[in-house]
């Protein structure tokens, strides 16, 4: 093992691991906080309608049905929109360091997706939008409750959020293409098909090679948002009668599945990026990453399908398909970065600070949401488990405790870097909370799950109210340990932006 790719690993890691970042463009940095900034504060902003929820759920509080179903499509939408914005901005400050990278390009792609999150927040809080973040056709014509003006505000906002994502994720393949010498290097295929024999080409870094496979994932799935959003537009302007309803679910699911799919794995990305500075062993390009990320582009836009078991008029093979990718889409993540994570830290004299703290808190959410997933995407188990609590339960798992996690942890990362200030010795006590927090809170959803409490219900029987009582404190724990990280951020942000004014950062 070893060879050129190692080599780039090694140069990244060495001396002063946590001036990587300073290696980065300037410009390009500032672009990559804000989208980090605005991912994570959108996503505080979501769990505070979550929270609004649980407290409805637990008979606590009485929200109207009505306002609970526009909360409950916000909170979903918003949650993926902004877990995988802060996704893409910790990605291109860590693919920055090696990749020139346009900051414009960056500043134009954040403007054009935050404009579709206004605008679903005009349908859902303005329109009464609440046909779930999935807008399953032909649901949101109706019309029963919200409007079609409310409808189409939603469609335009999954519009511009696919066309902020598609020029985001153009330019990041276009770039690293160019770095590379070409699309097939920067994925390493010739290294690939060789079986690790042939390194005659110069392999790209773990964060550069996850960048190139999450921004092609990233423009299929955009493609798909268009392929479902158009006939509706058409249909709403009187150009067509209907819209075939299996295919409008195949679309929108292959559009919003990966959508969450892709913020699951480009954070991931960012532990590539940032524990092998605090264990100070490079991460290298190995065959079974090169193996596990290149097949990934293919698995992760074919296991939607696990979502339409119960639809009847789907093809069996499609099923067969869903099932089989489900499964195999796990290898990559629990082979390879798990045991890859697990063995950098081994006895590496790691210091547990709350970026690694977070890191590792992400790995373990990640290891359990993806059991859940796996288990739910099992066809017999699927039709019994699929429209109740367990779903929430995986989702929330791999999302609070994995994604969001390894995003807060490189945030940390990064602030560190750039502001030569270490966090407060109270940021790990928070940290370690937060996993406290969220495991308690994603445990109650599980234990509902297996209880057959149903999901998407805005009225809970008094039986099922237990449960979601039990979780309102651990939502609390976890409020408060946000509370402090984002305190703690936000004291040294300053320092750390004024850092990305430093004059030996490349311009």
């Amino acid at each position: 093992m070893g060879g050129q790719g190692a080599v780039l690993a090694d140069e990244y890691t060495a001396g002063t691991p946590l001036l990587a970042p300073r290696r980065a463009n300037g410009e390009v940095l500032r672009a990559s906080m804000a989208y980090m900034v605005a991912g994570l504060g959108g996503f505080l902003v979501m769990g505070l309608l979550g929270l609004l929820m649980r407290l409805d759920q637990g008979g606590l509080m009485v929200i109207p049905p009505e306002w609970f179903y526009r909360l409950m499509t916000l909170h979903g939408a918003g949650m993926v929109a902004s877990i995988l914005l802060a996704g893409l901005g910790g990605l291109a400050a860590a693919v920055s360091a090696t990749t020139r990278l346009s900051a414009r390009v960056l500043w134009i792609a954040l403007v054009v997706y935050l404009l579709g999150t206004g605008f679903v927040d005009l349908a859902t809080l303005v329109g009464g939008f609440g046909a779930g973040w999935t807008i399953l056709y032909p649901l949101p014509t109706h019309g029963f409750v919200w409007t079609m003006d409310s409808a189409l505000a939603m469609y335009a906002g999954y519009l511009f959020v696919a066309l902020g994502l598609l020029l985001f994720s153009a330019h990041m393949l276009y770039a690293l293409a160019r770095s590379h010498g070409g699309l097939t290097k920067v994925l390493a295929l010739r290294y690939l098909f060789s079986g690790g024999r042939d390194e005659r080409n110069a392999l790209p870094r773990p964060p550069e090679l996850i960048a190139a496979v999450i921004s092609i994932d990233s423009i299929v799935a955009a493609a798909a948002g268009a392929v479902y959003l158009i006939p509706l537009f058409a249909q709403a302007a009187g150009i067509v009668g209907s819209v075939n309803a299996l295919f409008a679910k195949n679309a929108v699911l292959l559009f919003g599945h990966t959508m969450a799919n892709l913020s699951i794995y480009v954070t991931a990305g960012l532990v590539y990026a940032a524990l092998p500075a605090f264990t100070g062993r490079a991460w290298r390009t190995t065959w079974p990453v090169v193996f596990a990320w290149d097949l990934i582009i293919v698995l992760m836009l074919i296991n939607y399908s696990h979502h339409l078991y119960a639809d009847f008029a789907q093809p069996i093979g499609l099923q067969l398909l869903a099932e089989i990718a489900s499964y195999a889409v796990a290898l990559p993540s629990f082979i390879v970065t798990i045991i890859g994570a697990l063995a950098l830290i081994y006895r590496s004299g790691i210091r547990w600070t709350a970026a690694p703290i977070l890191l590792a808190l992400g790995l373990w959410g990640w290891v359990f949401g993806g059991l859940g997933a796996v288990l739910d995407a099992t066809i017999p188990v699927n039709q019994v488990m699929h429209n109740t609590m367990w779903v929430p339960a995986h989702f929330h798992t791999y999302y609070l405790l994995g994604a969001v996690a390894f995003a807060w942890g490189y945030l940390f990362y990064l602030v560190r870097a750039l502001s030569n200030r270490g966090d407060a010795r109270a940021s790990r006590m928070a940290a370690w909370l937060y996993g406290i927090g969220g495991a308690g809170f994603i445990f109650m959803f599980f234990v509902a799950g297996a209880n057959s409490v149903p999901r998407r219900y805005a009225v809970h029987l008094a039986q099922w109210q237990i449960y979601a009582r039990i979780a309102v404190p651990f939502v609390v724990l976890l409020a408060l340990s946000l509370a402090w990280l984002s305190w703690d951020i936000g004291a040294r942000f300053k320092a750390a932006w004024r850092g990305t004014h430093d004059p030996t950062l490349e311009s």
